[in-house]
């Protein structure tokens, strides 16, 4: 396995459970190694996210409709400031840092099926359930509703719902041990450069 030096181009995508492209992000390495990947989404980037047929975002929609509704992927800017992405390898989660005017303002564990890499691309499944957890280590779920949505109208295994609450769980219970496995990143900042935006590849889907 050859990996990425600090400054060289990833691309993280989902994909629908039938194997459809969901989304397309490509970032800039930090660290890359055996035990987890650290890559940079630039403000500005232009990405590809899941969207409905006609290109709008599906949270445009209620609830009740959004997962009955033809998907596809569409691109889009990436708004808003940038965000540290920490994917441990094997790991079924991987954690954005966000912040706020340079104070870090929190993690958000975004959990997902264990990754697949091939070459500098990631692959994985979103289990569209989150944990938001606050500086202070106080948690939260996320988009619960949108989780057992997609589960009842058949665009999400339910095995996958189940797992995702596992992962949950596990990470609150020990949020020390999980930190010893995501490292501490809220002192960081972006070296010069990396906060160009990044061009989402045409072939984004098809690698």
């Amino acid at each position: 396995m050859r990996f990425g030096l600090p400054g060289d181009e990833i691309l993280l995508r989902y994909r629908y459970p039938d194997g459809r492209p969901q989304a397309g992000l490509p970032l800039r390495v930090v660290e890359d190694g055996p035990e987890r990947t650290v890559a940079w989404l630039s403000p500005g980037t232009e990405i590809s996210y899941w969207a409905l047929s006609d290109g709008r975002d599906p949270r445009t929609i209620p609830l009740a409709e959004r997962f009955r509704s033809p998907m596809t992927t569409a691109r889009r800017i990436w708004q808003g400031s940038g965000v540290l992405r920490v994917m441990p390898t094997g790991a079924e989660y991987q954690v954005l840092h966000f912040w706020d005017e340079g104070r870090f303002a929190g993690w958000y564990v975004n959990l997902e099926r264990p990754r697949r890499r091939r070459g500098s691309c990631f692959d994985s499944l979103d289990r569209h359930l989150d944990l938001v957890i606050a500086p202070d280590g106080t948690s939260a779920w996320k988009d619960v509703d949108e989780a057992e949505t997609a589960v009842s109208a058949g665009r999400l295994p339910e095995g996958d719902l189940v797992a995702a609450r596992r992962t949950g769980d596990a990470i609150v219970q020990d949020l020390d041990a999980w930190l010893a496995v995501v490292g501490d990143w809220r002192g960081w900042q972006p070296p010069e450069g990396y906060e160009a935006p990044l061009e989402l590849p045409d072939d984004w889907g098809s690698r």
